[in-house]
């Protein structure tokens, strides 16, 4: 799929919490509207055009509105939510700045004209510096509904617990991460972009039944989630306590959740908020872990995702 070249293809946490451009790209202005329109409080789209253009062979959206929490039903205040589009018919990623969520975890976004036009849409829900894991979630696009967008579930952000991973030592060297729950990771520390995203890997296992991203469509059997978000280059070896109880030899597919350009070992895409099967794993013989097969490695540190066959 093509990304925009001229504008902001992504977003990254940055030192002392602030959200930073990755790639150098301009920033689109997400509250544009029209000139010399200024909304009044709790009416962010008032200022809005919402009459869809009739040369639109696609959803035609205006604004989204939503919440953010944690998995604890906690709000999150100054939480980001942004939105992702694929705009039709060209098919590019824009990627909005994203509004910073009030007190109850409640945010608007204005999409501006030339992103209105979508075919898909998913959205990153960050809490920079705040121990919880970023999470993606497609968006709805009901064509039958307007051209406002009202998120009913929230976006569920678990809060995670620093791993227990080995001094960084020989960057090169293989080791075992061992976090929260149970999860192993085998990798190398420099297979990670930078020092600091070793230094900072923890995690968190999720109760499948408290996000309503992917549970419809693939009914998993288990959930993990990352932080920070980072690629794996050449991937790690996975290992998942067996608290499903599965019996021994069991196979398991394994799926990695979209985050910022993220590819599975082959460089297939995985769509921000879509779920890439990585491999298959299986259930020991005494029976107490998930362990991915030799050619399954995770490739990317958002979310894991299994699935008993």
């Amino acid at each position: 799929m093509l990304r925009s070249t001229a504008l902001f293809g992504s977003l990254l946490v940055a030192c002392g919490g602030e959200v930073a451009p990755a790639d150098g790209g301009a920033l689109l202005d997400a509250a544009a509207s029209d000139a010399g329109c200024t909304p009044p409080p709790g009416e962010p789209f008032a200022c809005e055009d919402l009459t869809p253009d009739p040369a639109c062979g696609a959803r035609w959206v205006v604004g989204v509105t939503g919440r953010v929490e944690t998995t604890l039903g906690a709000p999150v205040d100054g939480a980001r939510a942004q939105l992702c589009v694929r705009v039709h018919p060209s098919e590019v990623l824009i990627c909005l700045p994203p509004p910073v969520a009030d007190a109850s975890g409640a945010f608007a976004i204005v999409v501006p004209r030339e992103a209105r036009c979508q075919s898909r849409a998913a959205m990153r829900a960050i809490a920079p510096g705040r121990g919880l894991a970023t999470t993606y979630c497609p968006v709805a696009l009901d064509a039958s509904a307007g051209p406002l967008v009202e998120v009913a579930s929230p976006y569920r952000l678990p809060p995670v617990t620093a791993a227990a991973a080995p001094p960084r030592g020989d960057a090169d060297a293989e080791r075992d991460v061992v976090f929260s729950d149970g999860v192993v990771l085998t990798l190398v520390p420099s297979a990670l972009p930078s020092a600091d995203e070793y230094a900072a890997l923890a995690g968190a296992l999720v109760d499948v039944s408290a996000t309503e991203c992917f549970r419809g469509a693939l009914a998993p059997d288990g959930a993990y989630a990352f932080d920070p978000e980072a690629p794996i280059r050449g991937g790690a070896a996975v290992s998942i306590p067996n608290t499903a109880g599965l019996a021994a030899g069991a196979e398991v597919d394994l799926y990695v959740l979209g985050g910022l350009e993220t590819r599975l070992l082959d460089g297939a895409e995985v769509e921000e908020g879509e779920l890439g099967r990585f491999g298959l794993g299986v259930v020991s013989a005494d029976g107490a872990a998930i362990v991915a097969a030799t050619d399954a490695r995770l490739p990317y540190l958002s979310w894991l995702v299994w699935r008993a066959r």
